[in-house]
C-alpha cells in the first residue's frame, strides 16, 4: 500500500486552508462540492494533487480535519482508492464505506456526497465515460442501448476488483519515482489496460455482454489481428483497433488468439517487441544503446526488460549489443 509521502505528492494542484481554493481546485478536478465543516473549525487543511493523462487522470487528496463534502453531478466517472483514514459515502440512495478495503465507482449524472475523517485520505481514477463505451462495445462486440451506470460500492475481497487496485497502485508508484517521464507508449497502454480492467473489475448493467461464451474466429481473423500488431507494435494498440480490423469483438478475439497461439494478445505484443529490439541490438547505430531500446519497447525498468530480453533470447541485451557493437563501445 502506498504511504501518503508517494501519493503524487510531486504534482500539486492545491495546499491551503482555505475552503474556497480547495473547491475551486476540487471544480478543475472533478466537480465543485459544496462544504460543510465541523461548528468548531473555521478551516480547511487539504492538499490535492494531479497527474492527467490522455483519458485517465490520477487524483489524490489529504484531508487534516473532517470535511462533509456534497458534489453536483458531474461528466466524468470517479473511483475512490482510500489509502488511510476511513470515511462515509452515499452514492445517490446507496451508502457506502470509505475505508483501504472498501470504495465507491461514482458514474456520470449520479449525486454523491462524503463524510470524512480528519486524517483521510485517498487516491482517485477519473475516467471519461466515452472511452469506457468504446472500449466496451469493441470487446463484446455489441452496441450499448444505454449509458453505463455502476455499481457503487466495491469490496477488495473480490480478486478482480483486487487487480485493478493493483494496477492502478502499481502506475502511481511508476508515475512518483520516475525522475524524468516515463515513455508516452507505456504510459498509452497502462491507460488502455486500466480502462479494460476497470470494466471487468466493476459491475455495471452491461457486465453480462463480458461474461457471454467468445466463439471461434475464422482463421483470416486471426491472422489479419496477428499482421496488424506486428505493423503498428511501435505504438499502444487498442481494443478499438482490433475490433475494427478484424470485425468481432476482442472478447472473441482474445479467447481465440489464446487457443490457437498458445499466448495472450498482450503477450503476442510483447514478444514482437522483443524482436524487434533484438533486431535493433543486433543492427546498432553509435547512438543505440540498451537504456533507449528498452524505453522504446515500453519498458519503464530496464532491469525488466533485461529479465524479459534474457528469458527469451537467452543473453542479456547488452551481450547482444556488444558483441553487434565490437570491443569498447558504449552499451548503456
Amino acid at each position: 500500500m502506498l504511504t501518503p509521502a508517494r501519493s503524487l505528492d510531486r504534482f500539486p494542484v492545491v495546499r491551503t486552508q482555505n475552503a474556497d481554493e480547495m473547491c475551486a481546485a476540487l471544480e478543475r478536478i472533478y466537480a465543485k462540492p459544496t462544504l460543510h465543516l465541523g461548528a468548531a473549525a473555521e478551516k480547511v487543511d487539504v492538499a490535492i494533487n494531479c497527474y492527467p493523462l490522455k483519458y485517465i487522470t490520477l487524483g489524490n487528496t489529504k484531508y487534516g480535519i473532517g470535511v462533509n463534502l456534497v458534489y453536483p453531478q458531474s461528466e466524468l466517472v470517479m473511483k475512490t482508492f482510500p489509502i488511510r483514514g476511513r470515511g462515509d459515502a452515499k452514492v445517490d440512495a446507496c451508502a457506502a464505506p470509505l475505508d483501504p478495503q472498501h470504495s465507491v465507482t461514482v458514474s456520470p449524472h449520479m449525486h454523491f456526497a462524503v463524510k470524512l475523517d480528519a486524517n483521510y485520505e485517498t487516491l482517485l481514477l477519473l475516467i471519461k465515460p466515452a472511452v469506457l463505451v468504446e472500449k466496451l462495445e469493441a470487446i463484446t462486440g455489441k452496441v450499448l442501448s444505454e449509458p453505463l451506470r455502476f455499481c457503487p460500492v466495491q469490496d477488495y475481497a473480490d480478486p478482480a476488483a483486487k487487480a485493478l487496485r493493483d494496477h492502478f497502485l502499481f502506475l502511481v508508484e511508476m508515475v512518483n519515482a520516475s525522475p524524468v517521464p516515463l515513455p508516452r507508449l507505456l504510459l498509452e497502454e497502462y491507460e488502455e489496460t486500466l480502462a479494460v480492467m476497470f470494466l471487468h473489475a466493476n459491475r455495471h448493467n452491461h457486465s453480462v455482454l463480458l461474461e457471454q461464451l467468445a466463439p471461434d474466429l475464422a482463421p483470416w481473423q486471426l491472422a489479419r489481428a496477428q499482421d496488424y500488431i506486428e505493423a503498428h507494435a511501435e505504438r499502444a494498440i487498442t481494443v478499438d483497433e482490433l475490433a475494427a480490423v478484424t470485425g468481432v469483438s476482442v472478447l472473441a478475439l482474445s479467447a481465440a488468439f489464446r487457443r490457437a497461439r498458445g499466448v495472450s494478445l498482450a503477450e503476442f505484443v510483447c514478444a514482437v517487441r522483443l524482436r524487434r529490439a533484438r533486431d535493433q541490438l543486433q543492427h546498432p547505430s553509435a547512438a543505440t544503446t540498451v537504456a533507449a531500446i528498452a524505453s522504446a519497447s515500453g519498458y519503464a525498468d530496464i532491469e525488466r526488460f533485461e529479465q524479459d530480453y534474457a528469458a527469451t533470447f537467452g543473453e542479456d541485451p547488452g551481450q547482444t549489443l556488444a558483441r553487434s557493437k565490437g570491443p569498447g563501445a558504449s552499451i548503456n
